[in-house]
């Protein structure tokens, strides 16, 4: 009988993480991976890159939800993309850029794999089915920023809170989100009170319920009427790249 370890640096299917690039990678693409690979816990907040700092190690995610968020000199933060399974974090460190402007926390909990950098950078320069996955990933993170940087200069704050409430359980696949509202609002750029208006419309209106860190979203198709369009243009890219197999899990059309 094989050992699951065995079945896991052999690149099983059957032993692969949740993460869709490492399960959809070819065995010997994997098997590369799986040797260096870390199971790790990631708790809300942790950080796993500082802005201007080394980025030392790849996190592939399994579940929860990561936050990249651009930061002023006063610490100030505002929300440019997030990621869940579909991808990971550490992007610049595999196009040779081994430190990153931004800060990039866990906004959700979950766990997944932690792999140096320079390991997965290696094996992304042999331009096989890696490459193309981070590839479709960068993509994804591309439409995101750009869309993100439209929506905070022209949309009001109860149609960004909506659209990102619903992205982030889009990338978290759960409709229920542990955050508080001073948090909502440093992703959004905008002050507590002015999210806890927002939020308490809302909920008022039975789209979310609110209590102590804790948003559950209740009514998702009335929760997309108010959400801005940006939502609708990012998740039409998301849809695009991003199928559903006969076995219910996702892969990216390459």
């Amino acid at each position: 009988m094989t050992s699951t370890s065995e079945s896991v640096s052999n690149g099983s299917a059957a032993a692969r993480p949740r993460n869709i690039i490492l399960a959809q990678l070819p065995a010997d693409e994997y098997g590369a991976l799986a040797r260096y690979m870390v199971p790790v816990p990631l708790p809300l907040e942790k950080r796993l890159s500082e802005p201007n700092l080394p980025i030392e190690f790849i996190y592939f995610l399994n579940s929860g939800l990561v936050s990249t968020d651009a930061v002023t000199e006063k610490g100030e933060q505002v929300e440019v993309g997030v990621i869940g399974r579909e991808g990971f974090a550490g992007l610049p460190a595999l196009l040779d850029q081994p430190q990153m402007a931004h800060s990039v926390i866990m906004q959700g909990i979950g766990e997944g794999y932690r792999i140096p950098a320079a390991i997965v950078r290696a094996e992304f320069l042999k331009g096989g089915m890696l490459q193309k996955l981070v590839h479709a990933f960068a993509y994804l993170q591309l439409v995101q920023v750009t869309q993100s940087v439209l929506c905070n200069r022209m949309h009001e704050v109860d149609a960004r809170l909506a659209r990102w409430l619903l992205s982030s359980a889009d990338r978290m696949e759960s409709e229920t989100l542990h955050l508080t509202q001073e948090f909502l609002g440093q992703m959004l750029g905008v002050q507590r009170s002015t999210v806890t208006v927002a939020a308490g419309d809302l909920q008022r209106q039975g789209m979310i319920g609110y209590s102590r860190g804790r948003i559950h979203i209740t009514d998702r198709a009335r929760l997309r009427e108010v959400a801005c369009e940006c939502y609708g243009i990012v998740q039409a890219q998301y849809a695009r790249l991003l199928k559903d197999g006969p076995d219910g899990e996702r892969s990216y059309v390459i």
